[in-house]
């Protein structure tokens, strides 16, 4: 929300009058805008059920005329799902409807850059991309008007300098803007504070009309009351949420949700957590729940989310997680999409309901006592020296990780247990228990440290972060999860794995060490080990669509990985490198073949685990193509820490590269998928082939504006989206598809 103190709340309204849906028909004094007046296109979706009340009052009092979209409609839902290939979820589908549907009837169409409202979080990764993914899914649009709001940098940019911006597109004069924006934030202030005593449709009603014709005039007496726990662009949407309210209050049920609880009693929620939800709606729909669990005059809660959404994958785990441990209201969850029966919906509605009723006769209600919850282990209690038999410690695979700190740690007497490489197994464990659309990465990773506990494992490591891809969060639900299958253990985080002082403490810690030096030593140790193998990989994505005798590559790169894990000092990888070259050098090969050459992006695990991604790298060399990665571990490393000092950032190298298509990081590698792919494809590459797991919000992004540079291009780019139904047999014919393709279109015989 904004942050407006309350006494700002002016003792008149604000509202400007009625007309219609678009406040077009007034000027800042009431007085009719010109014929000639621009239009302002508001989509009516997302953050329009958050911000509405001050962006219909700033552009009134501007004269600037606005029209919003029509409310969704669920006959669109096939048209929305066609605008992009993309798997974005409904509620994206249906915003980019809504932009259709006002694209050439507008002058401007409102896209804010709304990054961060609060230092503390952040948006959905694919709001923050949304305004990227309009620019690239529609060919024809209007102006765009995309200020950027972000509290989250060390001069925040807020709402006020967001009008500012927009009003002088359309008024030279300051003082008018600036009486504007007075008037605006007064109407958003108004908003906020309703929102404490209504429903967000009847909050909203003094701004939009269409909920105002909502509204019904006949008395309601309420049997029950509900929390509703869901984002207000689902349950206040008609369309999206299958009219959900309507139903809940035939059935007598009175709602209460996330808007009607002050800023205030959220936030004293949050703190409760072993670490804040660092997206914004995020946090508030888990502290409304561990508030509402313990109100006695809310007889139940109801989640709702949207299926795909990679946000409530996580926060609908934490939900479920307090409202069934801590309390015994009775707790439904419904997942949403364009398939949702209405007859099931209906079913489910009334089976919550006489769950309700039956607690009541019962009178089991309120707060449950539980057992003191194990305090969360952060990584700066790694207090047990290495040779202590109390600990044993693990860490997830992710590629040849492993390589670089495995041996390492091992030679400085500390006891590793590392699960085996990533395996059927562990893909089956982690799917057994992991939220449902968790993505492949956290089932992988969740597989791997059962197995590590189940070997004898007592300290698990996982590095961290805050946001915005989900990433960051990975320990903490883990650790619940895990707490609740009854594991004893410590699981320590490094929640700032780009601070180096961090990382040479928890290096410090693990493998005891004396002094800073000796951890800054062994640190810039391992990151050299990795920077050696990623250089043996990319000789051997060279070499093997090359070599002659089959296999061969593979041979040698195995011999060259044993060669790295027995380097002991710097000096040793020196020599390492010279044996690592003659290995790699007596693969026979044929340097005159023709080749093609494929850029290979996407999310970093998927890109670096082999079993993940079924060996993509592999398959494609053996086709005769020739593999350059996107995002490599060591310059991934290297963009933190600086240890190679002249190879550029990539990071910052590739926002450059990106900028004509995506101007906001939208979280993970979404930067990188596109602007390496950008990069492969002014180098004349063959073709890219975008790696992602189902449900990864930040390459949903990249996978949206992908399209765009293909065409552009004319590069053809394969997305393959993996999680634990995958198939290596579907995933072998359409790398077969798109190898053929390529060789086709340049006339190559395969």
């Amino acid at each position: 929300m904004i942050d407006l103190e309350r006494e700002q709340l002016a003792t008149h309204s604000s509202l400007p009058p009625h007309n219609g849906n678009d406040f077009s028909g007034y000027g800042a004094t009431g007085r009719q805008s010109p014929a000639d007046a621009p239009v302002v296109g508001i989509p009516r979706g997302l953050l329009y059920f958050r911000y509405q009340p001050l962006w219909a009052t700033f552009f009134f009092h501007l004269g600037v005329k606005v029209q919003v979209s029509q409310p969704t409609e669920r006959s669109r839902f096939e048209s929305a799902q066609s605008l992009t290939r993309s798997d974005l979820c409904l509620p994206v589908k249906v915003f980019l409807d809504h932009v259709a549907r006002l694209k050439d009837s507008v002058d401007y169409i409102l896209l804010p850059r709304v990054i961060s409202v609060s230092p503390d979080a952040y948006m959905c990764p694919k709001i923050l991309g949304l305004t990227d993914m309009v620019r690239n899914v529609f060919p024809n649009l209007p102006g765009l008007l995309t200020p950027r709001i972000n509290a989250k940098l060390p001069k925040p940019e807020g709402f006020a300098e967001a009008c500012f911006e927009v009003g002088h597109h359309f008024d030279n004069s300051q003082a008018r803007v600036e009486k504007a924006w007075e008037a605006a934030q007064k109407a958003q202030v108004e908003f906020e504070q309703r929102l404490l005593s209504y429903a967000l449709d009847e909050a909203l009603s003094p701004w939009d009309e269409t909920f105002g014709k909502q509204q019904s005039k006949s008395g309601f007496q309420p049997q029950y009351r509900v929390a509703l726990i869901g984002r207000p662009y689902i349950s206040f949407d008609k369309a999206l949420s299958h009219d959900l309210l309507s139903l809940l209050k035939r059935y007598g049920v009175q709602i209460v949700t996330p808007e009607s609880l002050p800023r205030e009693v959220k936030d004293k929620e949050s703190q409760k957590l072993s670490k804040k939800v660092y997206w914004q709606l995020g946090k508030e729909l888990v502290a409304a729940a561990m508030h509402y669990m313990q109100c006695a005059e809310v007889d139940g809660i109801i989640n709702v989310s949207s299926f795909g959404c990679g946000q409530d994958s996580f926060t609908n785990a934490l939900v479920e997680h307090y409202v069934t441990k801590h309390s015994n209201k009775p707790y439904l969850n419904l997942v949403l999409d364009e398939h949702t029966a209405d007859a099931g919906l209906n079913t489910r509605v009334e089976a919550f309901l006489d769950m309700v009723d039956q607690r009541k006769k019962i009178g089991v209600f309120g707060s449950r006592v539980v057992e003191e919850e194990v305090e969360p282990f952060s990584s700066k209690r790694f207090v047990k020296q290495p040779t202590s038999p109390e600990m044993h410690l693990t860490i997830p695979h992710m590629g040849h990780l492993h390589i670089g700190f495995e041996q390492v740690f091992k030679n400085l007497g500390v006891d590793i247990i590392m699960p085996p490489r990533p395996n059927k197994e562990a893909l089956m464990l982690g799917t057994r228990y992991s939220p449902e659309c968790a993505c492949l990465p956290f089932k992988m990773n969740l597989g791997n440290m059962i197995q590590a506990l189940n070997q004898g494992a007592t300290d698990i490591m996982m590095s961290g972060g805050f946001g915005p891809c989900r990433f960051g969060y990975y320990s903490v639900i883990q650790e619940q999860i895990l707490r609740d299958l009854g594991y004893e253990f410590r699981m320590g985080r490094a929640d700032d794995p780009d601070s180096l002082r961090d990382m040479l403490d928890m290096v410090k810690r693990i493998a005891g060490l004396n002094s800073k030096w000796d951890s800054y030593k062994v640190f810039f140790f391992i990151l050299y080990r990795l920077a050696l193998v990623d250089w043996a990989l990319r000789r051997a994505h060279w070499l093997r669509p090359r070599e002659i005798d089959r296999r061969a590559t593979d041979r040698a790169l195995g011999g060259s990985m044993k060669i790295i894990e027995e380097t002991r000092r710097f000096r040793d990888l020196w020599q390492a490198k010279r044996k690592v070259r003659k290995i790699l050098a007596t693969v026979a090969h044929d340097r005159s073949r023709t080749v093609l050459r494929v850029g290979i992006v996407g999310e970093i695990f998927m890109v670096l685990e082999n079993y993940a991604n079924m060996n993509v790298e592999e398959r494609l060399g053996e086709m005769g193509v020739e593999i350059h990665r996107g995002v490599w571990l060591s310059d991934w490393l290297n963009d933190r820490y600086r240890f190679k000092l002249f190879r550029r950032n990539q990071f910052k190298w590739s926002l450059r590269q990106a900028a004509p298509y995506l101007r906001e990081p939208s979280g993970g590698e979404s930067v990188k998928s596109v602007g390496k792919s950008v990069a492969f494809a002014r180098k004349g590459f063959d073709g890219i082939v975008h790696l992602m797991p189902f449900t990864c919000m930040p390459e949903l992004v990249a996978q949206t504006i992908l399209a765009k540079v293909s065409r552009d291009y004319n590069i053809p780019v394969l997305t393959l989206i993996f999680d634990e139904h995958t198939s290596t047999g579907g995933v072998q014919t359409r790398l077969e598809a798109f190898v053929d393709l390529i060789n086709r279109s340049k006339g190559f015989t395969p």
